[in-house]
């Protein structure tokens, strides 16, 4: 069945501008929506003043379409022998904190062994990431979670205990481990709201009524490492997201209270047949995790 039509209504949002991409008359288009829907036997769009939308039926055929689609792209590439680039792509979301250092490093590796791998990496938020798998943007999504993603399939998960990051001349740096209470004495500094980690530390510190100073917010990792680099502050994260921290010269302490802790999750689109180079990247990522 050719989806072609009703995925770029799908994607575009209206017939005029499906037609525009297609070029192909908007009433043609029109036409081949409704001679699907009559085929199905269902309707697939509200047609509405301002455009076309999904109802849940055309959402439940979108999901399967991309997926058709995306498949398809990967046959087309397969019979081609991989003779360019495109067949080697290997599209990634990942958060900022994964992104700053582990996975460039994993990349690395791939490429120097595999040097016709291409790749692109998106850097966001958890829900934009799983968004982007969802829809086909990206081959794989890979973030720190708290609960289930539905409709996802997650090819990998362990759990990721959370840390104090600090100078190393802070009073704190040669504890062998701390409790949240531990560090109320200190100023903090924190992602911004859309992150796991700073969702997880309000939920804690409601639970137990305590309240820190927090003078610094920002949602890229690396400001907040250089605000703790030259103050007494002390900053919240993973070690797989920091490592480069050490690198730096900060110290990392545990926090021991598991309910700070997250899933470190390695997602793509639910049922799909994965392109074999990004299979083979998938494998080598599960491998690195594994071992960190």
């Amino acid at each position: 069945m050719d989806y072609k039509y009703f995925l770029a209504v799908m994607e575009t949002g209206s017939l005029a501008a499906a037609s525009a991409r297609l070029h192909i008359a908007s009433s043609a288009i029109s036409r081949q929506i409704t001679l699907l829907e009559e085929s199905i036997g269902v309707t697939l769009f509200e047609r509405r003043r301002r455009g076309m939308v999904l109802t849940a039926a055309g959402q439940a055929l979108a999901e399967h379409a991309l997926r058709v689609r995306l498949e398809e792209e990967a046959i087309l590439q397969s019979l081609r022998q991989n003779d360019y680039a495109q067949a080697h792509l290997i599209r990634v979301a990942a958060t900022e904190g994964l992104s700053r250092y582990f996975l460039p490093m994993v990349m690395a590796e791939f490429s120097n062994r595999t040097p016709l791998a291409r790749f692109v990496l998106k850097v966001s938020s958890p829900d934009d990431c799983v968004e982007m798998v969802r829809s086909g943007e990206v081959d794989l999504g890979v973030i720190f979670s708290t609960a289930p993603v539905p409709d996802i399939e997650v090819n990998y998960s362990c759990l990721s205990p959370i840390f104090a990051i600090m100078q190393p001349e802070h009073p704190l740096n040669a504890a062998r481990s701390l409790s949240l209470t531990q560090l109320q004495p200190y100023p903090i500094v924190m992602p911004g709201e859309e992150l796991t980690q700073k969702q997880l530390f309000n939920h804690v510190c409601q639970m137990e009524k305590l309240v820190f100073n927090e003078v610094f917010t920002c949602n890229y990792s690396g400001v907040l490492h250089e605000f703790v680099r030259r103050t007494n502050a002390i900053a919240l994260g993973a070690s797989i997201s920091h490592r480069s921290s050490m690198d730096h010269g900060l110290k990392i302490v545990p926090i021991l209270d598991p309910r700070l802790d997250r899933d470190l999750q390695v997602l793509s689109m639910a049922k799909r047949a994965l392109p074999q180079s990004v299979n083979t990247f998938l494998q080598a990522l599960i491998r690195e995790l594994k071992e960190v």
